[in-house]
């Protein structure tokens, strides 16, 4: 069996597909999920698994965001006109409880072959 390595979560403002890459890989990392199986479990192509979190930014929208959500990655949108405020806040939150950073959680574990969740 692969070992997976665990990848710390990349800043949390996601500023392009790289970014957004990052944060899947090490959510997918933190729950020690290899990549063949986490394509598996999510029914899309290893490539395309691949293709994400390399940041290609070639992966329709609706895949990324189904991954992300799968994976527990939360995603949300804010004005433009507070993105320093919004940066700031999530920057503290991420000193003052940095536990939810290490991966996915609140319940949203990905379910993969063998898995008894």
């Amino acid at each position: 069996m692969r070992k997976v390595v665990r990848e710390p979560f990349p800043d949390p403002m996601v500023q392009d597909a790289i970014s957004f890459g990052q944060a899947i890989r090490a959510a997918r990392t933190a729950a020690g999920i290899t990549l063949e199986a986490a394509a598996e479990a999510l029914s899309i192509s290893k490539a395309t698994m691949g293709d994400l979190e390399g940041g290609k930014g070639t992966v329709a929208l609706g895949t990324a965001l189904r991954v992300a959500r799968e994976l527990g990655v939360a995603c949300f949108t804010a004005p433009l006109a507070t993105h320093y405020e919004a940066a700031n806040a999530l920057q503290h939150l991420r000193v003052t409880d940095p536990t939810p950073w290490g991966g996915p959680s609140g319940g949203h574990t990905l379910r993969t072959k063998g898995s008894t969740q």
